[in-house]
């Protein structure tokens, strides 16, 4: 299957290659430097060890050509070149120059790689990365719905393969700020998730986190503290219900009813936090005083709110929602 990445006869081009200077030259190829039979990909993994980029890269660039030479461009070993060669410009900030070769090798894993296998994912993932980093945030985005099209091709909408291209899609949603579109992947990755795994099996716990915050973010307080609730069952029934990821949670839950206003039930959620917290860092610690400042600040709101007379009403979803704690 073909990607809707242009198609490149790959090899190094002229921009790519940095100019040597006499003293790097001697260096290069000097005995001591270089031992020619090493292969030239492993010789650079070393150089780059060492801080030595330049000739990091000179090597990387020369293995790959030497392997479309010698192996054609759908050999394992050519593809693996190209990995390290977008993974060095990658790493070093050089996106626009890790664009061209990762394209490459998502048309080259087109014709050699299964679109469900996570190598193919991974590389999409990659190059999406590298095209958000350049500024093409809607070509990341076309990338990750062709790959979601692919894989339903392949193995249906409802298949585990799935959930990776939805949520990444969904992230790249989000990221643009379009938490309406990213809503309903993230609900279909979870719907499969818990028709595998069950609805407070540890595998749903990242997917939970991403919509919990999408409803935060759509103002869909009372499924946000839903799907928080799940969560934090989800972390007790592992870590404890003392455990600092479980606080962490019930923060989070804290300030979805703080944002919808049931300050009141904040407030009951914000003191366990503290209880838990003051465990592990101490009463004096910057976080359990932090949330100590913000409790006197709720005390003092409820102070004002009844000198005039005004008496705020818990949200009705508050019972419902959060049962006995």
């Amino acid at each position: 299957m073909l990607t809707n990445a242009p198609t490149r006869q790959h090899s190094r081009h002229k921009r790519h290659e940095p100019a040597i200077t006499s003293t790097e030259l001697n260096n290069y190829y000097s005995k001591e430097t270089v031992e020619l039979s090493v292969d030239p990909a492993k010789m650079a993994q070393r150089f780059l060890e060492q801080g030595r980029n330049a000739d990091a890269e000179r090597l990387f660039l020369s293995a790959l050509d030497m392997k479309i030479e010698t192996l054609g461009e759908e050999h394992p070993e050519t593809e693996k070149c190209l990995e390290d060669v977008t993974a060095f410009y990658t790493n070093f900030g050089r996106y626009q120059l890790a664009e061209d070769f990762a394209e490459t090798l998502l048309r080259i894993k087109s014709l050699t790689t299964s679109p469900i296998e996570d190598s193919y994912s991974k590389t999409v993932e990659q190059l999406a990365n590298i095209y958000e980093k350049v500024g093409k945030p809607e070509a990341a985005e076309a990338l990750y719905r062709f790959l979601v099209t692919l894989q339903e091709e392949v193995v249906g909408s409802d298949s585990l393969a799935m959930v990776f291209a939805f949520n990444r899609l969904a992230e790249c949603y989000t990221r643009q700020g379009d938490h309406l579109a990213a809503l309903p992947l993230y609900e279909r990755a979870l719907a499969v998730e818990e028709a595998a795994y069950g609805p407070f099996a540890v595998e749903t716990n990242n997917t939970l986190t991403e919509l919990a915050r999408v409803y935060q973010a759509l103002h869909k307080f009372d499924k946000a503290a839903e799907i928080l609730k799940r969560q934090v069952v989800i972390l007790e029934s592992i870590h404890g219900p003392n455990a600092l990821s479980v606080a962490s949670c019930i923060a989070k839950m804290a300030e979805v009813f703080e944002q919808s206003g049931n300050k009141p039930e904040a407030e009951a959620l914000y003191s366990r936090v503290i209880q838990i917290y003051e465990e592990a860092y101490g009463k004096n610690s910057g976080t359990v005083q932090e949330l100590y400042r913000k409790m006197d600040q709720f005390r003092m709101d409820k102070a004002r709110q009844q000198q005039t007379g005004f008496i705020a009403m818990t949200a009705p979803m508050a019972t419902s929602v959060m049962g006995v704690w």
